[in-house]
């Protein structure tokens, strides 16, 4: 017997199919998905800035403790007392007797790793002829020279000389290029090291931006352009260089010819 067969109804809901997203929908939410980790991305980063500028601010205002040895603090005395210091006109610090027959000047660098050498080598050892008044010894401060840029020592020595310490400071800054490297241009030396110095400090660090330090500088750097210097250090005795070459050519004298040219110019 037949089964008759079973009629939909015209009015049945036919399931629905799964609707598929259209290719502009599919990119329009890759681009909010890669927006979404865009910010992600950049909220760790300005994090990370700030946990690091941060750690630098502080690191960066912290006091320094700048080395100033013993030995410093008197070394000069015994020439000081006597009167064998001052500025010449241009502004340049000197040691030894103003009316002394023989000048020697030195262009020279902090940062200078000759420089250092020199005055071991030389400017240590005539401390004697400086002392009896033989010699005046004039720095002439160059800051383009060296093992980095040192216009911050150079006003560093230039702003203690200004109360009487700037070759108390000048054997530290030298010390300072060995010890902190670059590091030494940092104010905050300059401060630790003037106040184990004795000095006013606040009249010290008004001294590190004054115009009057600046034109020192300058000084210093035009007249190493009328001289030609173009190394460091660079020595002239009564204005005839004679370091690293002498003038016309020739070796540098040692030590001993050093002293020796001071003596027969002191006795002519």
């Amino acid at each position: 017997m037949a089964t008759a067969k079973s009629k939909t109804p015209k009015n049945a809901t036919k399931s629905a199919a799964p609707t598929k997203k259209s290719v502009r929908e599919r990119r329009a939410e890759a681009m909010r998905r890669r927006q979404q980790q865009q910010i992600v991305l950049l909220a760790i980063i300005a994090a990370a800035v700030l946990i690091v500028v941060g750690g630098f601010v502080i690191i960066s205002s912290r006091p320094v403790d700048a080395q100033v040895s013993e030995s410093i603090l008197t070394k000069y005395t015994e020439i000081t007392s006597k009167g064998y210091y001052g500025t010449t006109p241009e502004g340049f610090y000197f040691i030894g007797n103003p009316e002394a027959k023989v000048t020697l000047e030195m262009f020279s660098s902090f940062s200078c790793p000759a420089c250092q050498q020199f005055k071991r080598n030389y400017f240590d050892n005539i401390r004697d002829k400086i002392l009896n008044g033989d010699v005046k010894f004039v720095y002439i401060p160059l800051t383009q020279y060296g093992s980095f840029p040192s216009d911050g020592m150079a006003r560093t020595a230039i702003c203690a000389g200004q109360q009487g310490k700037f070759w108390e400071m000048h054997d530290a800054l030298f010390d300072w290029a060995g010890l902190y490297g670059s590091a030494a241009n940092d104010g905050r030396y300059g401060l630790s090291g003037a106040e184990k110095l004795g000095l006013d400090t606040g009249k010290f660090a008004a001294c590190l931006g004054d115009a009057k330090t600046s034109e020192t500088i300058r000084a210093a750097a035009n007249l190493a352009n009328e001289r030609s210097v173009n190394a460091t250090p660079t020595v002239f005795l009564n204005g005839t260089k004679i370091y690293p070459e002498r003038q016309g050519g020739g070796a540098a004298p040692n030590l001993s010819e050093l002293r020796g040219l001071i003596e027969a110019t002191v006795a002519n």
